[in-house]
C-alpha cells in the first residue's frame, strides 16, 4: 500500500487555532462563572488557567 502525497502533508493541513475562538471560549466561560456565583471582580484577576480551574471545581 503506497503513501500518498496529501498524508505526507498533514501538518500544512492541520487547522490553525484563531484568537478569536479563544476569546469567545474564555468569554463563555466567564459567563458560566458569573452564573456560579463568582463576580466580575474576582473574574478580572483570574487568568485563563484559574478560570479553567474553576469550572471543574464548581462543575460549571
Amino acid at each position: 500500500m503506497r503513501i500518498r502525497r496529501a498524508m505526507r502533508k498533514k501538518p500544512l493541513r492541520r487547522p490553525v487555532k484563531k484568537p478569536r475562538l479563544k476569546r469567545y471560549r474564555i468569554q463563555q466561560q466567564k459567563a458560566r462563572l458569573t452564573g456560579a456565583g463568582y463576580t466580575e471582580e474576582q473574574l478580572v484577576h483570574m487568568n485563563t488557567r484559574e478560570i479553567r480551574a474553576a469550572i471543574r471545581e464548581t462543575g460549571a
